[in-house]
């Protein structure tokens, strides 16, 4: 596993940087820390060990950031954390937003550009069932990125029983947070439940599924190069909205395009902006493009999409 991590410093040369690692206070991200540690002098890294307390367990919460600072403190990393506030919803959205907004303030603080994450192959498979059973197009197959920048995951490969694994041959001591057995949260019922059931038809599936997510990555960079010969036909970039930055979708080219490819584009433009891309949003809008000369549809609570003539765009709606 720690030549694994080398190799993955090394295919996206991370080395004399001064980097973040998160760190729960869970096996698979103090196995992570644990192995950046030992790889730090190698790759004359810096290593930030940062930690967010969610807040929601009580003391329990406060053990597990007090457990990652005398971590980060036996090997002579330097700790950022913080908490968050006790009125913040309690719901999976609400922590993953939380979570993303630490790192970003941690980046700045830092003034780095990566952010180490412990997802592993469980959590990728997880993803997938969740995106396919929500809903989802082919991009949303690939589920956890290995990197998407700032963001770096060296052990998405790995399932979560060989981390364990690593833990238990190297002595690594971790917290459990209790949360995780509570299956009122989606991906808790998926691994609880749901991923059992499938183990019971191939107890490979893991791979299996890891296989597919790795398939689906290999088809988008197809899709990203074929959508690439054909942008300059369809977008008119001399002509961008102001608030959000892209550029005008000339009508006519985009209906002369094949409807999987219409909605292909779609859902790129819309990435960042719509927070629910599935099948059934993407094909609304698409519809609604084909059907309407000069129209206007809302697309969030203050962003609206104009077909006017031969152009598609977005505007803002202006506060009062």
């Amino acid at each position: 596993m720690i030549e694994k991590v080398a190799e993955f410093l090394k295919k996206y040369d991370i080395k004399k940087k001064t980097v973040l690692a998160a760190v729960s206070g869970g096996v698979d991200s103090v196995v992570l820390l644990h192995i950046l540690n030992s790889l730090k002098n190698e790759f004359s890294l810096d290593i930030k060990a940062i930690h967010l307390n969610h807040n929601w367990r009580g003391d329990e919460s406060r053990g597990d950031m007090e457990f990652v600072q005398s971590l980060a403190n036996d090997m002579g990393l330097e700790f950022y954390c913080d908490t968050l506030d006790d009125d913040i919803k309690k719901t999976e959205l609400c922590a993953r937003d939380a979570r993303y907004g630490f790192f970003e303030k941690a980046l700045e603080k830092f003034e780095t550009n990566v952010c180490f994450l412990a997802h592993n192959k469980n959590d990728n498979v997880e993803t997938f069932l969740y995106r396919v059973i929500k809903g989802t197009g082919v991009s949303g197959l690939v589920s956890i990125p290995a990197v998407r920048k700032p963001y770096y995951r060296p052990l998405l490969n790995f399932s979560r029983c060989e981390i364990e694994e690593f833990a238990a041959k190297n002595g690594i001591k971790f917290r459990t947070d209790a949360s995780n057995e509570d299956i009122k949260y989606k991906r808790n019922f998926i691994r609880k439940n749901i991923v059992p059931e499938i183990l019971k038809i191939n107890d490979n599936a893991i791979n299996s599924i890891g296989s597919l997510i790795g398939i689906a990555a290999e088809h988008n960079e197809i899709i990203e190069d074929y959508l690439k010969t054909i942008e300059n036909e369809v977008f008119d970039k001399n002509c961008t909205d102001w608030a959000h930055r892209r550029p005008l979708i000339i009508r006519d080219k985009f209906l002369s395009l094949k409807p999987a490819v219409q909605r292909e584009i779609l859902s790129r433009y819309f990435k960042g902006l719509l927070k629910n891309r599935d099948f059934k949003n993407i094909l609304k809008i698409q519809n609604f493009i084909i059907e309407n000369e000069n129209s206007t549809l809302s697309v969030n609570k203050d962003t609206f999409l104009r077909v006017h003539k031969n152009g598609i765009f977005l505007y803002k709606k202006m506060s009062k």
